[in-house]
């Protein structure tokens, strides 16, 4: 099923040469074409919303892992001070 670019479908019908039955014809492709294109749209945009989602969950992971590390750097462990004053 294929159908004209709808500028020709415009010029076609201004023109006088394009009838009402024609012309209902090559928008309801046209319709159904819209419809197909924004399905597939949709399912892009789903798919890099779980994409990002997922992503996000995995920085927050490693924010959190390298935040840990960090503190236990600056904090000392607590036997760290007895291990000190037995020496």
């Amino acid at each position: 099923m294929s159908t004209y670019d709808h500028e020709k479908i415009l010029i076609d019908w201004s023109n006088g040469t394009l009838t009402a039955d024609m012309a209902i014809g090559h928008a309801l492709q046209h319709i159904a074409g819209l419809y197909t294109s924004q399905k597939a749209l949709q399912n892009k945009v789903n798919h890099l919303e779980n994409k990002v989602t997922t992503l996000q969950s995995q920085l927050d992971r490693l924010v959190k892992g390298v935040s840990q590390e960090s503190e236990k750097k600056k904090s000392p462990t607590p036997n760290s001070d007895v291990i000190e004053r037995t020496k």
